[in-house]
């Protein structure tokens, strides 16, 4: 795991999300916590804080099922800048 993913993992625990899974593919950023229907706005800011307000941009919050089960989740996107 990268420092940027240990981070982003730590930041969302910290504020009590049930983080499932942080991947990055080149500069590209995914998220995936066991809760639906978190804040968008509140998602953000925890990414603002993890890696500060210019360090990503696209950033996009959807909703799919998680682990191939029937736990929906949130998922959220982002770009790395750098």
């Amino acid at each position: 795991m990268t420092d940027l993913s240990e981070a982003i993992r730590t930041a969302f625990e910290h504020t009590d999300y049930d983080v499932a899974d942080v991947t990055q593919n080149r500069q590209r950023v995914r998220i995936t916590i066991k809760q639906d229907g978190p804040e968008p706005a509140a998602l953000r800011a925890i990414v603002e804080d993890a890696i500060g307000a210019d360090g990503f941009f696209g950033f996009n919050v959807t909703t799919e099922r998680i682990d191939g089960q029937d736990t929906v989740g949130t998922v959220i996107t982002f770009q790395q800048r750098g």
